[in-house]
């Protein structure tokens, strides 16, 4: 127990000291400190418990938000990685020993009046360890072919190469290919059941790319629909400084502070919610169907409030 205390304690001393320099992948870190991918995601979940403004800006990167560090909670990082351990011990034990170390770290790091930093983090399905999601990280590990069975599918059981673990729109999914290359998204919490089939499969690098440029959950393996959008000059430093649809490329910027943009999508439901929350800055050009469906859904509401 002691050894391994020790062990962790190291490590997370060592992932602050990076996480203090900028971004890291949590694939990168596993393979410098010798441990498992899914031991750094709970390192970092145990260093975002302890209160420290970490974010996730993309699938396997971790960061201190922008202008945090451990200079300005008044920390070292020896400190910092104490707190960490002595979270994880005080959340495990429970009771009124968590109540009041949460008291004392409140205290500490004088949260409430002081530190000037605050990210939300949408709440939604919590990664839960059991015999299932190891059987699948050990799958996706070895590119094993699985068999599962889904609670609602439309199959009685899927045989699977499963490709990626991925939390995304506030539920974790297995992302996997069928045997004729259907990309495949299932909701992690209604598996009920994997067994590793004994075959083996080849890994396709482009996944990657494809997981790099996806912007929510609908994403496909093809984004067959190309678009262009208008948006405000009121909201155009936004698009400028974030990517909000996939592959997004500014196009044009007008005299008049508007700017043209170009995305691609796999289907209009990959970026029709975004152009829906960003009424009535953005404007569709084309294509056509897309822009009569916004025009729809608008009417459809409008009638449904008379």
């Amino acid at each position: 127990m002691r050894k391994e205390m020790r062990n962790k304690l190291t490590r997370v001393l060592y992932e602050l000291n990076a996480l203090d320099k900028g971004q890291i992948r949590v694939k990168d870190m596993a393979q410098e400190t010798g441990v498992s991918v899914r031991t750094i995601e709970r390192d970092m979940n145990d260093i975002e418990d302890a209160n420290f403004s970490l974010w996730n800006p993309d699938p396997g990167v971790w960061a201190f938000i922008e202008g945090f560090s451990l200079e300005k909670m008044q920390l070292t990082s020896i400190e910092a990685s104490i707190l960490v351990l002595m979270s994880d011990m005080a959340s495990s034990l429970g009771g009124d020993f968590a109540g009041s170390f949460e008291l004392l770290k409140r205290r500490l790091l004088a949260l409430l009046e002081d530190n000037p930093f605050f990210i939300k983090v949408i709440g939604g399905e919590k990664y839960q360890e059991t015999p299932i999601t190891r059987t699948l990280e050990q799958s996706i590990r070895m590119r094993e072919w699985v068999e599962i069975h889904y609670q609602g599918g439309k199959m009685p059981s899927y045989q699977l190469r499963p490709l990626k673990l991925i939390w995304m729109d506030g539920f974790w999914y297995l992302l996997s290919l069928t045997d004729d290359d259907q990309l495949l998204k299932f909701r992690l919490e209604k598996i009920s059941s994997a067994k590793e089939m004994g075959k083996f499969f080849k890994y396709n690098k482009n996944i990657d790319k494809i997981l790099k440029e996806s912007t929510n959950i609908w994403f496909e393996k093809n984004r067959p629909m190309a678009v262009t959008l208008e948006v405000s000059a009121e909201c155009a430093h936004f698009f400028k400084n974030k990517t909000y649809f996939p592959l997004q490329k500014v196009e044009k910027e007008l005299q008049d502070g508007r700017i043209v943009l170009s995305c691609k999508a796999a289907k209009e439901e990959e970026i029709l919610p975004t152009i829906l929350h960003w009424l009535p800055h953005i404007k569709v050009v084309s294509p056509d169907t897309l822009y009569k469906h916004v025009k729809e859904v608008l009417n459809d509401y409008l009638r449904s409030v008379k």
